[in-house]
């Protein structure tokens, strides 16, 4: 596997604070809430230029831990069989998703700490 760059952060709050940390990156950083694909759940996704780069995920359940309301951090990898065969010979356990509107696949893993490690690659 090659990761290739930083793809995304996201993170999973209440919808009161969402709309505090759409403010806060549009106003201070000029980050521009724009298309998000229907993943089911409310969110946002706020862009640099053509990148999203900070995912939103509402979840009005959602308690804030040391870490805030972080949820995952995504990369952007080459080499998706080649990556799902040293999981399956490190006995580390993932999770497969197309996303068609991306045209890209995801599998997500966790690392030792327990924090959500998002693989993205295009889906070829």
């Amino acid at each position: 596997m090659n990761v290739i760059k930083l793809h995304h952060y996201a993170v999973t709050a209440p919808g009161v604070v969402l709309k505090e940390m759409i403010n806060f990156y549009d106003d201070i950083l000029g980050l521009k809430a724009g298309y998000r694909p229907d993943f089911g759940v409310r969110g946002y996704w706020l862009y640099a230029g053509d990148q999203p780069i900070l995912h939103l995920l509402e979840d009005d359940n959602r308690i804030q831990n040391e870490k805030g309301f972080f949820d995952h951090i995504a990369l952007r990898c080459s080499e998706l069989e080649t990556t799902k065969a040293k999981l399956d010979a490190a006995d580390v356990s993932y999770t497969e998703f197309g996303i068609s509107d991306l045209n890209q696949i995801q599998i997500l893993i966790t690392d030792p700490a327990e924090n959500t490690i998002e693989l993205n690659f295009l889906n070829q």
